[in-house]
């Protein structure tokens, strides 16, 4: 189901009381996504934890600074797949990069992939509209599983079927989620009116729940 609600914890249907240890997997978006949340979820009054079990950049934003390991490139790595429970000790709520993309807009995970954090709550796959019209070799991390999965060349150009797809599938990003799961097609502000069209009547052929928006957009007016 598409919704357009106007918090991302309405529209992801997040209850923190029940959902504090949250995984973000996929691409196109999923730090962007974590900061918008924990932005949220700090001014409702929760206590909020941002970390990985992968790597993800060491600079924070609205105040709010990862807990993880500084490393290479300005980046922090996270300290095990236990490690993101050990914080809700002394938070409401832990938000955890789960996965790695290389800053492309749509990800298949591979046999070692996603690194899920122990005790999840709910998982949140994401994955970027800006994908729509490229090849899977130009937009695509790990494109070359995402080819065997749909039987096609890494030429062959994104359709918006494929995103859905890749976002509830048990080979995409619903790999290894045994919690609750929802998904976000983020970007949505480069899609045409057709293949928005086209990607909500695909969503409607799956049960899991799932939100189409534009985080950019939500960056700079938080009442989008």
């Amino acid at each position: 189901m598409i919704n357009g609600r106007n918090t991302l914890t309405e529209r992801l249907k997040i209850s923190p009381d029940r959902h504090r240890l949250i995984g973000v997997v996929g691409a196109g978006g999923k730090t962007t996504l974590i900061y918008l949340l924990a932005r949220e979820l700090t001014e409702m009054g929760y206590r909020v934890a941002i970390t990985t079990t992968t790597h993800m950049q060491a600079e924070g934003r609205y105040g709010l600074v990862p807990v993880g390991t500084l490393c290479e490139e300005g980046k922090i790595k996270g300290f095990s797949a236990d490690f993101p429970q050990t914080l809700l000790e002394n938070c409401d709520v832990v938000l955890v990069e789960a996965d790695g993309s290389r800053r492309l807009p749509l990800k298949v995970p591979a046999e070692h992939e996603p690194v899920l954090p122990k005790g999840t709550d709910l998982i949140i796959g994401v994955a970027g509209a800006s994908a729509v019209g490229k090849t899977f070799q130009e937009a695509c991390h790990r494109y070359e599983r995402v080819c065997e999965e749909f039987l096609c060349d890494p030429d062959e150009v994104i359709r918006p079927h494929h995103i859905v797809k890749i976002l509830n599938g048990q080979t995409g990003q619903k790999k290894g989620v045994i919690c609750e799961y929802r998904y976000v097609i983020n970007q949505i502000d480069v899609l045409s009116e057709k293949d928005r069209e086209e990607m909500q009547k695909e969503a409607l052929q799956y049960s899991d729940y799932g939100c189409m928006i534009s985080l950019r957009n939500m960056e700079e007016d938080r009442t989008c």
